[in-house]
């Protein structure tokens, strides 16, 4: 998002595009190259996770899960995916929801702060369940209550998205016996 808004001398004078003079190009290359080492590791993750015969793949089944039965190298035909598409899809999905979720991120923060006896419940939260030696699994939510509420309520409190897109009325018009003036 950082380098799509930001102003660029070639939008405005194209025959200079080439010269690349504030190094857009060549940064987002390699921005993309690290962001596409993630979502691949992220792949071969759960392949792994494939090789090892993890019993949470046989439980349930997530999009990923999906599209890795359906990998080939791409000519077995059209029902098939290559892994390196595989790869795209998972970096695309990861980078639609960046932007809502770091706002959502961010805002929370913001809220914990403001509120220091709750950041402290949210800490011990999740020291009791979690501790100190490994990460958070989206299996371990089910087990932290006061967590899943804080999250919640900053979502309600500070939607990433408004849920409603202001309109209002063309035209005065009765409605169910009702009457709605325009702009209204």
């Amino acid at each position: 998002m950082e380098f799509v808004g930001k102003p660029n001398v070639a939008d405005f004078l194209p025959f200079l595009k080439w010269l690349d003079l504030q190094g857009i190009k060549r940064n987002m290359t390699k921005h993309m190259a690290k962001a596409l080492k993630i979502g691949e590791r992220f792949v071969e993750e759960r392949v792994e996770e494939y090789k090892l015969g993890s019993q949470r793949l046989r439980l349930t089944k997530d999009f990923l899960d999906v599209m890795l039965e359906y990998e080939s190298d791409g000519k077995e035909g059209p029902l098939k995916i290559s892994h390196q598409n595989i790869n795209i899809v998972v970096l695309e999905m990861f980078m639609a929801g960046s932007e809502s979720t770091s706002t959502t991120v961010e805002w929370a923060m913001t809220e914990l702060f403001r509120n220091p006896e709750s950041m402290q419940k949210v800490k011990e939260e999740l020291n009791r369940v979690i501790g100190r030696k490994r990460k958070v699994e989206e299996s371990d939510m089910d087990n932290m209550p006061y967590l899943q509420a804080v999250v919640k309520e900053t979502m309600r409190l500070h939607p990433a998205i408004p849920l409603l897109v202001p309109r209002n009325s063309l035209e005065d018009f009765n409605f169910v016996g009702y009457f709605i003036p325009k702009d209204t």
